[in-house]
């Protein structure tokens, strides 16, 4: 009777631990859909400019903790850019995100959230009036600070909030495709696919190579838990080397953030 009494009260306790833990967390996820206007310059196609419209979707997940909230974001975006002289360009951009901001011994709701951020990278282009060398790529994986802003207000009995998030990426690597073709930088054919990798990865240096992004996020609050917003996107970024990349985009999307837990 004993042994039985005993095992109740452990697995009481382990209940009453995970519904604990569970209370103190939340989880969420969002879905975004929108237009991107992206320009770009690849000195290894030509010193010009294109630029276009993308379309743009997000799948991200975020998790509150007591004293930490974690991001974590996928994006994809695809279109054609077009230069002054009618060349087209078809881009595609992948990325993955992840933010992690601290909210120890204060709220975590509203004001000011510091921490770091972590974004990889990778684009692909291929030039739509070359018939040779017409494809490149880049790649680069980064850390940097980053910083968020949030702000709840009612306005005719309904709530909403404002959230700003920032982030420059300071250090890293890349790898990008090389002077002619799509081979990457310091790519040699005789050399073993180990040595390829390390002679290839060449080191995002702060100021030389830059990525800044920011966004800006109005949701309207649902009696649900769940949320509808307009969202804001710029970043801009460049790549150093042999021949050096340009990008800068803005995005506008509609944004569904479903509560999980």
């Amino acid at each position: 009777m004993r042994k039985i009494f005993c095992n109740l009260l452990i697995l009481f306790s382990c209940v009453l631990f995970v519904t604990k833990s569970s209370a103190q967390t939340k989880g969420d996820i969002f879905l975004s859909t929108g237009i991107q206007f992206f320009a770009g310059r690849d000195e290894g196609f030509s010193s010009m400019n294109y630029r276009g419209n993308k379309s743009t979707s997000t799948l991200g997940f975020v998790l509150t903790r007591k004293n930490k909230t974690l991001y974590f974001q996928g994006d994809f975006s695809y279109g054609v850019l077009a230069n002054s002289a009618g060349a087209t360009i078809n881009e595609l951009g992948l990325n993955y995100s992840n933010f992690t901001f601290y909210h120890k011994n204060k709220t975590k709701d509203k004001g000011f959230l510091w921490g770091w951020s972590n974004k990889n990278a990778f684009h692909i282009r291929r030039h739509n009036n070359f018939s040779n060398y017409n494809f490149r790529y880049d790649y680069y994986s980064t850390l940097g600070p980053a910083a968020q802003y949030n702000l709840p207000f009612q306005w005719k009995n309904k709530m909403f909030t404002w959230k700003s998030m920032a982030s420059w990426q300071l250090i890293g690597l890349q790898i990008k495709s090389g002077y002619i073709g799509a081979e990457p930088e310091n790519y040699q054919e005789e050399s073993t696919l180990f040595n390829n990798f390390f002679n290839t990865v060449k080191p995002f240096i702060l100021f030389k190579d830059v990525d800044l992004g920011f966004s800006s996020a109005l949701y309207w609050e649902l009696p649900t838990s769940n949320a509808l917003g307009l969202r804001y996107q710029f970043n801009y970024g460049k790549l150093s080397g042999i021949k050096k990349v340009y990008r800068v985009d803005h995005s506008i999307d509609l944004l569904l953030k479903v509560r999980l837990w």
